[in-house]
Order: C-alpha cells, then sequence, then structure tokens
C-alpha cells in the first residue's frame, strides 16, 4: 500500500504499530529520534504519512512537523501527544491523535488519510 514515517522514541510503542500498520499493508519506516525522522523526510523515499509523537530525545516533535509540511506538502501528518493544547499553526491540517490511543484505531485512521490522498 503505502510507506508512513513512525517518529517515536518508545520502542514498545513503535513495535505495536508497526505490526499494527503492516496488518493493514502498510510498511513502516521507523525514526527513534527526531534527526532520524529528519533525515527520512529530507530522503527521497515516498511517504503516505508521517506520524510524529511530541516527545522525542532530542527535540521536539514540533520541529519534525514543521520540516515534514515543508519537504511534504500534501502528505498527512499526525501529531501524538499526551500533552493537552494548541497545534501550531504550520499552514497546513494537522491531525491530532491523542495518547494514550489503540494502535488498531490509529493505522485504521492513517490508512483512511492514505487512501483520502491517493489519486
Amino acid at each position: 500500500m503505502s510507506s508512513v514515517l513512525l517518529a517515536e522514541d518508545e520502542f514498545l510503542i513503535r513495535a505495536v504499530l508497526v505490526d499494527a500498520l503492516g496488518e493493514l499493508g502498510m510498511t513502516c519506516i521507523e525514526a527513534s529520534t527526531g534527526q532520524e525522522a529528519l533525515d527520512a523526510i529530507a530522503s527521497g523515499t515516498p511517504l503516505g504519512a508521517i506520524i510524529v509523537d511530541i516527545g522525542l530525545p532530542d527535540m521536539s516533535g514540533e520541529k519534525v512537523i514543521a520540516a515534514a509540511v515543508q519537504h511534504r506538502p500534501g502528505t498527512p501528518v499526525i501529531r501524538c501527544s499526551g500533552a493537552s493544547g494548541a497545534v501550531p499553526d504550520v499552514g497546513q491540517k494537522i491531525h491530532v491523535f491523542p495518547k494514550p490511543y489503540s494502535a488498531t484505531e490509529l493505522s485504521k485512521f492513517v490508512a483512511s488519510l492514505i487512501s483520502q490522498a491517493s489519486p
């Protein structure tokens, strides 16, 4: 189906999401740090969606989201955070999925965003 960038520093959460996304036919590109996510965004690898945890160890996920919007306009971006608050305006709709979440529900949501974005 499509490749999804998953920027999440917690190994167990990442592993569960990789499995759930895989069950729906999506391939995951895993990033455990913000820098790994930025490298994936800057690469030429096609991405159907980008999932970003805000609490990354080396930088805020907001920086990753800003880079995603700049380098991958039109690619659905899903912001995951346990904290409430306003989502910064980055010039593109950012989908918010609050933690804790169901990996199955998030995976289905991502699949629906990818199918809506596909021509």
